[in-house]
């Protein structure tokens, strides 16, 4: 029996799809990661917007269409938020967000025990609707395990949050973290060369527990690996979480959720929090790391942002100069208050906004992939791209080189190049 991993949306994801394979692989099962033939597929979803849903059911059809005999199993935000939506053929399990691997691997125990089926109704469905409110830790099988080189490190799960537009509070569940000891383990025991810190919230992390984010940046400075930081909200943003990653080696880069630059829109948001102070959190980074890449999220056409809240959006985007931002048009999702309480704005409003936030995108990563030609960067190279090997320096500037994979090279910062710079080994 070959089974395949399809994982769509987040790191988070990612990382629980390799903790599925370690898990099935610990039991003799030929599991692996990727859209290619074989007999079980299991479909990771997503649905952060209505069109990562979408996209998620369409998976479905693809793995018909390479194996028409193939059996499906389903988990994920998607089917935890709408499993009838893939009670479709060859799909024999429906699970969600909480022991993924665990309700994988019962599933496919099952498989031999499963009537054929040949309508809707002869299949076995199943919605797992308890959150996994145990953080302690996976099993020693169960530690994600990456063929790729760069590997994602789980420190939470759920979200307290409930921002106004966000569904993933309800898929989630609240938010719980893993112990320290144990998150150490796992790096320990990674031997991957970048280790990307990652969660629901890792803003939170700790806070459920008596620990904190600094604590455990503190705890993992010893490992070896290359340490980057997932999403992190502003408040994370201190003194002590900045030294702790200054003193343990971590990548300057950081990818600080703004979502609009109006504060008006930001309390219709349940943002707590107002630019003035998510600007004081911008220029703390850049005083301790004066480089550092700054990239964030923005929710363009919000029902209540008006063309002049989206132009005091755009001047505060340019005030902070991120490195690279990622433009979202508004996705209403069902369940969440702004779903209930707002009309969503004209597409063609929300497009042209789009489209204008695109332009000030590319002007100012432009100008941060300017400000660092003709300087030497530790790139991680990993894939092959445009007849280029590429990596990421450290501070998340894309590089085009010729340095081999799979190791991290003292390259040159030469000219810009598509989405990022060319660059020659030193």
């Amino acid at each position: 029996m070959i089974v395949k991993v399809v994982t769509l949306g987040c790191k988070v994801n990612q990382c629980e799809s390799a903790s599925i394979v370690a898990t099935l692989k610990s039991k003799n099962i030929n599991a692996s990661e990727g859209l290619e033939p074989a007999d079980v597929y299991i479909l990771n979803t997503c649905s952060v917007t209505a069109e990562a849903d979408k996209k998620s059911r369409q998976y479905l059809s693809k793995m018909r269409k390479i194996n028409p005999t193939c059996n499906i199993i389903v988990v994920g935000c998607s089917s935890q938020n709408n499993a009838n939506k893939f009670a479709q053929n060859n799909v024999i399990a429906i699970g969600g967000t909480s022991n993924k691997s665990d309700f994988a691997l019962k599933s496919i125990k099952n498989i031999k025990n499963t009537p054929k089926y040949n309508t809707i109704s002869d299949r076995i469905l199943y919605q797992n609707t308890e959150f996994n409110i145990n953080m302690s830790g996976y099993c020693y099988e169960q530690y994600p395990k990456y063929e790729r080189t760069r590997a994602f490190v789980k420190i939470q799960d759920g979200c307290n949050r409930f921002c106004s537009y966000c569904i993933i509070p309800y898929l989630r569940g609240r938010s719980r973290s893993r112990g320290i000891d144990d998150i150490l383990k796992e790096c320990k025991l990674n031997e991957s060369k970048e280790l990307v810190i990652t969660g629901i919230d890792i803003s939170a992390y700790g806070k459920d527990n008596g620990s904190s984010l600094a604590e455990l940046l503190n705890a993992l400075s010893g490992i070896p690996a290359r340490k980057r930081l997932g999403s992190l909200e502003c408040e994370a943003v201190t003194d002590e979480v900045l030294c702790a990653m200054r003193e343990g080696g971590y990548c300057p880069h950081f990818h600080l959720s703004l979502q609009s630059g109006s504060d008006i829109v930001l309390k219709s948001m349940n943002r707590r929090y107002d630019c003035e102070y998510y600007y004081s959190k911008v220029k703390l980074i850049r005083r301790y790391f004066p480089n550092a890449g700054i990239t964030t999220d923005v929710i363009v056409g919000f029902p209540t942002e008006t063309e002049d809240l989206f132009e005091e959006s755009c001047r505060f985007i340019e005030k902070c100069a991120f490195s690279d931002i990622h433009v979202f048009p508004y996705s209403s999702r069902t369940g969440t208050l702004a779903h209930k309480k707002y009309k969503t704005l004209p597409p063609e409003n929300v497009k042209a906004r789009v489209n204008k936030l695109l332009e000030i995108k590319s002007r100012l990563k432009s100008a941060f992939l300017f400000d660092n030609l003709n300087t030497v960067a530790s790139v991680y190279v990993e894939d092959f791209e445009n007849g280029y090997n590429v990596g990421y320096t450290p501070n998340y500037i894309k590089v085009y080189s010729n340095a081999p994979c799979n190791d991290i090279h003292d390259i040159k910062l030469l000219k810009l190049y598509k989405d990022g710079v060319i660059g020659e080994p030193i």
